[in-house]
């Protein structure tokens, strides 16, 4: 078995607490109503914990009081990050590091308890607390990854190799079926971490990715791990290395290959689980175009789609090194549109605009790689909120007529809390600025700022909105430049949560 990573112990044991009562007494003096040096001191704790020669149990001793410390803690981050943009603001993105290098640091301090723990060989050595250990460190492990999707942060070096051999470690001993009190078997904590690895989350939103932990958590059971060698046939999969620091990766798996050695990801079972669920749902007539049960319905299908086959990429990258000025949401790209103005020329007084502030200056990213079909940008957001399924209007500097309106697919923040990268995909050239309005309309209704884009690609004209106001056949009431006419819309193209992109045709047509 490959060793696990872990780091020197080169910390002064001397300039390490290793007192319970003492670090009993300093955890509960912490300043839990500062989050941000709240978890400074207490991932900066763990560092130098992982990093002192002391006797292993006493470790493992002083980490259990550091798990009580974190069960008050986490909830309180959580708190503060569910209901807001953990990407928006330099604060929020530093708050997401911390987090991310403490629960990172408690990873690494299991492991190295465990190691040596399991170094420790004679009569009175137990199995019991090694077995402890190990379910802990794999907990640690599934929090690790948990955090670090849920921030948008890459994951720290050799963790996959890691939870691959502590798994391996587990089978060999035969632990993998044994848990903690009312927690997961080792085996279920193992699956659930392959299928988070696998599952595109930095495509989510905090509240899809939400729903998508629960089904893993809801499914993982089911998955089976096929030894490649038992293969009557080649097929496609996703198939996980154990010797590689990798999650699994849709392959071509064959017996008697150099693959032998692997293992192909079983997902029978998690798909038949979750077509039943898209069956019932569908079956209470939600739309998949609106509402709760039908953002449900979208994220099943999506998942379903990638855990069969995961998306390829449809054209090839090349580099590239510019300057892009960036508006993120479509009220400040619909300001932008309309010649930095809130009122629509020719729309009349029936809105008023005074009131609202202009929006934020447009921040600057450089483009690291193009294809075709989108970007990779990566710079400092500034006031734009850079997130997962959000309108962009990009163009290079002093040269607004090479606006292109763009969608984020993917977003993941650098690992020092600063920038941010995001593949980002083109939706079309010379959008127009527009307002549009349900035509049976109710108390308090009112004009919705909305873009026009042109016919491109065989695709007709487009109409994009924030929300989720589709349903087929729906009427709207849609002024431009040119005037008012009646459209419905026929079919949604894509949707994210926080726009739908729907093609129409004039009322008169129908």
């Amino acid at each position: 078995m490959p060793p696990l990573a872990l780091p020197k112990k080169d910390m002064d044991p001397q300039l390490v607490d290793t007192q319970p009562a003492s670090v009993e007494a300093w955890l509960e003096r912490l300043p839990y109503a500062d989050l941000l040096e709240c978890g400074r001191l207490l991932a900066q704790a763990l560092y130098h914990l992982g990093r002192a020669p002391i006797e292993p149990m006493q470790r493992y001793k002083l980490l259990k009081l550091y798990l009580k410390a974190l069960d008050r803690y986490y909830p309180l981050l959580e708190r503060e990050t569910e209901h807001s943009d953990i990407l928006a603001s330099p604060k929020s993105r530093q708050l997401a590091v911390v987090g991310v290098k403490l629960f990172a640091n408690l990873f690494v301090d299991f492991k190295q308890t465990l190691n040596e723990k399991l170094a420790r060989q004679g009569l009175m050595e137990r199995e019991q607390p090694k077995i402890e250990l190990l379910l802990y460190t794999m907990m640690a492990a599934r929090q690790c990854l948990n955090i670090c999707q849920q921030y948008y942060c890459p994951l720290p070096d050799g963790f996959w190799l890691d939870c691959h051999q502590l798994y391996a470690l587990a089978l060999e001993r035969g632990w993998h079926e044994r848990s903690l009190a009312n927690d997961d078997t080792l085996a279920d904590i193992y699956r659930q971490i392959l299928l988070l690895g696998l599952t595109a989350t930095n495509r989510l939103s905090p509240a899809e990715m939400t729903l998508a932990r629960q089904l893993v958590y809801d499914l993982a059971r089911h998955v089976a791990l096929q030894p490649v060698r038992e293969l009557s046939d080649s097929r496609h999969g996703y198939l996980l290395d154990p010797l590689e620091d990798a999650p699994p990766r849709y392959l071509p798996a064959a017996a008697g290959s150099l693959q032998d050695h692997c293992y192909l990801l079983d997902l029978s079972g998690p798909l038949a689980s979750m077509r039943r669920s898209l069956e019932q749902l569908q079956k209470t007539g939600a739309s998949p175009g609106g509402g709760m049960v039908g953002e449900e319905i979208q994220l099943l299908a999506q998942l379903s789609e990638t855990w069969q086959r995961p998306r390829r990429r449809k054209h090839a990258r090349e580099s590239a090194q510019a300057v892009m000025e960036v508006v993120a949401g479509t009220a400040q790209i619909w300001h932008r549109l309309n010649g930095d103005s809130w009122q629509l020329p020719g729309a009349g007084d029936e809105e008023e605009s005074s009131h609202l502030r202009p929006p934020p200056l447009p921040c600057l990213l450089v483009i690291v790689n193009q294809s075709e079909s989108g970007y990779l940008l990566r710079g400092i957001p500034r006031e734009q909120p850079l997130r997962a399924g959000e309108l962009l209007l990009i163009n290079p500097p002093d040269q607004p007529e090479a606006a292109r309106l763009c969608t984020v697919r993917w977003v993941l923040m650098q690992p020092s809390g600063k920038e941010l990268e995001c593949g980002v995909e083109i939706l079309a050239a010379h959008a127009r600025p527009a307002l549009a309005m349900p035509s049976i309309t109710h108390n308090g209704d009112a004009y919705q700022r909305c873009l026009l884009l042109p016919a491109r690609d065989g695709k007709p004209e487009a109409l994009q909105m924030m929300g989720r106001p589709f349903s087929q056949l729906r009427e709207f009431r849609l002024r431009d430049a040119n005037g008012e006419r009646l459209i419905r819309s026929t079919r949604l193209q894509q949707q994210s949560p926080y726009f739908q992109l729907m093609e129409f045709r004039p009322s008169e047509l129908f």
